[in-house]
């Protein structure tokens, strides 16, 4: 009788956990708070944001650097990054505009389930640093612990674009696990409360944790109450990062994650 009870307390906690929300709050981002974010522009000219990872590379989604439904790579020359101040209408000493030399796609991403959702922009020229506005990003290492608060940071969908911020709370793993399992599948996505913003995610907007870089953002999976952000831990990517980073020749040319 005792484990019975026990066992539906925990199946209960699990059910009131996929259901519950925190309020997120945005916030426009003060100058210098998180100087390793940047903006990356693509012919697609949708708005996708990565991290400064040295003054050579930035880390950003697989998706942001490819053409409609992740068909094929941009060739590196149509990319560019721009760190620095983001939220001036027109270029200042603080802004810094790079164009791509390479752009490395994880070759076991798959987009059907954003498993391993993650790239490398080599830039042509490296940023100059250090520098006022643009810093590199430390990486965490360690677990975030549930219930921990987190920072997403995005630019706005509309107008100039200014650099914001959204609160998110971690999540126990296993209450994704019983409600989310599909996008849930890889222990590298990490588990977080639903968020309550209508804004669009975009294609990596960086998550960190008391300032260090913890996770990327891959993809949204929504209902009718809730959605569902999906977020790749730049952890378990650090080997394949630091490959990318000595790596001398360059994908081929139109690569393509599904293999045509």
């Amino acid at each position: 009788m005792g484990k019975a009870v026990i066992t539906s307390i925990v199946l209960l906690g699990a059910i009131l956990g996929c259901q519950a929300q925190t309020e997120t709050v945005v916030r426009n981002v003060g100058f210098g708070e998180y100087p390793s974010v940047v903006f990356v522009s693509t012919p697609r000219h949708q708005r996708c944001m990565g991290t400064v990872i040295n003054a050579n590379h930035v880390l950003t989604s697989g998706t942001c650097v490819m053409t409609d439904g992740a068909a094929r790579i941009y060739p590196a020359l149509l990319v560019q990054v721009v760190g620095g101040d983001l939220s001036v209408p027109n270029p200042v000493v603080t802004q810094q505009t790079r164009v791509a030399q390479h752009i490395f796609v994880h070759e076991h991403f798959r987009p059907r389930t954003n498993d391993n959702n993650v790239a490398i922009i080599r830039l042509a020229e490296p940023f100059h640093l250090p520098s006022n506005g643009i810093e590199e990003a430390h990486i965490r290492m360690r677990i975030v612990p549930q219930g921990h608060q987190c920072d997403v940071v995005r630019a706005t969908l509309t107008g100039n674009p200014v650099l914001q911020a959204y609160n998110v709370q971690i999540r126990n793993r296993n209450l994704c696990d019983s409600c989310c399992l599909d996008i849930f599948r890889e222990e590298s996505n990490i588990c977080t409360e639903p968020i309550t913003i209508s804004d669009s995610l975009l294609q990596g907007d960086s998550m960190f944790c008391d300032g260090e870089l913890t996770a990327i953002a891959a993809t949204i999976v929504s209902n009718d109450q809730t959605r569902e952000f999906h977020f790749n831990q730049v952890r378990f990517f650090t080997h394949w990062i630091q490959q990318q980073l000595i790596r001398t020749q360059p994908m081929p040319e139109g690569w393509s994650p599904n293999g045509v």
